[in-house]
């Protein structure tokens, strides 16, 4: 279940660094092991709000967080990647349970990576299980269309690991962005460690961009030339969406520059709502007219138009 890491904490989404250190404090003296003892819930909630601090109080973690939210943050973040670089032994032995965070489990979880509060023993929210250290995680680059990138797709992809190449079927999700990682479980490199589980593979994604369509969030943007006529007289326009053509009106008087929106005709989402599109009507000046044309532009430009 995708996990809200500000409800977690008790804190809105634009909590400052100090505002998310105070609520962490809080949360970890109210919930602490050694204030909780045998409360097996307490424990859990004590796990929650670490995780919660860890993602939350890291610039470049929370940034993914807020943009791809929780779903797609768990799928870029594996729980190593969670705690990696963040440092509880200031917090926690200021609030006397002294340096070690796993003197917060009293003793529990031996073998852990020292700053990770959810590691293997506990069974923490995505972690590992206890034992032999994991193999590593293989990254690879995935170039996408835009219209991939859009509706999504399969890709079959080799992946060169230490105990041989494998070929992956792999489903790109709809709505994914530039830049965006997914995680594929257990298809990284093997342990070296005897009962070790094999790594993550991750896929960045690189899209290229379309000739016509841009994204800004869940909305497609595309400029669409419309007659001058058209735009002075309104009428009906042939405008292109990405599931082709589609004929919308334009308003009498309508200025150059003018925004249209076509409802659901942006980015798939969850639950099968769509984005908009808006198109930007541009004049289509001809570069040449015909005599017809130029007498009827003189008799216009004449009335001021």
């Amino acid at each position: 279940m995708a996990t809200d890491y500000y409800a977690v904490l008790g804190v809105s989404r634009d909590a400052t660094d100090a505002e998310l250190k105070k609520a962490f404090r809080k949360k970890a003296i109210e919930l602490h092991p050694d204030h909780n003892p045998d409360d097996p819930a307490a424990e859990e909630e004590f796990k929650s709000v670490n995780e919660a601090y860890a993602v939350l109080s890291d610039a470049e973690k929370r940034a993914s967080y807020d943009r791809f939210g929780a779903e797609g943050f768990s799928q870029q973040f594996s729980s190593e990647d969670i705690f990696r670089g963040t440092d509880f032994s200031d917090i926690f032995s200021n609030l006397g349970f002294g340096g070690d965070i796993f003197s917060a489990f009293g003793g529990r979880g031996g073998g852990q990576q020292r700053g990770n509060p959810m590691g293997g023993g506990f069974g923490g929210m995505g972690g590992r299980s206890q034992g032999a250290p994991p193999g590593q995680n293989i990254s690879i680059d995935i170039k996408l269309s835009f219209y991939e990138s859009i509706f999504g797709s399969e890709r079959g992809i080799g992946v060169n690991r230490n105990d041989g190449s494998r070929e992956l079927t792999v489903k790109i999700p709809q709505g994914t962005t530039n830049g965006q990682r997914i995680r594929v479980r257990g298809e990284g490199q093997a342990s070296m460690y005897q009962g070790g589980t094999r790594g993550d593979l991750y896929l960045r994604i690189k899209v290229h961009p379309d000739p016509q369509f841009t994204r800004s969030g869940n909305d497609l943007l595309v400029q669409s030339k419309a007659p001058i006529s058209t735009l002075a007289l309104g009428g009906k326009l042939k405008v292109e969406t990405m599931n082709g053509h589609k004929t919308v009106k334009v308003a009498a008087g309508t200025a150059a520059g003018s925004k249209i929106r076509i409802k659901g005709e942006g980015v798939p989402q969850k639950g099968g709502k769509r984005g908009n599109l808006y198109v930007t009507l541009l004049p289509d000046i001809p570069a040449e007219l015909s005599d017809e044309q130029l007498e009827l532009m003189e008799q216009l430009k004449e009335f001021g138009l």
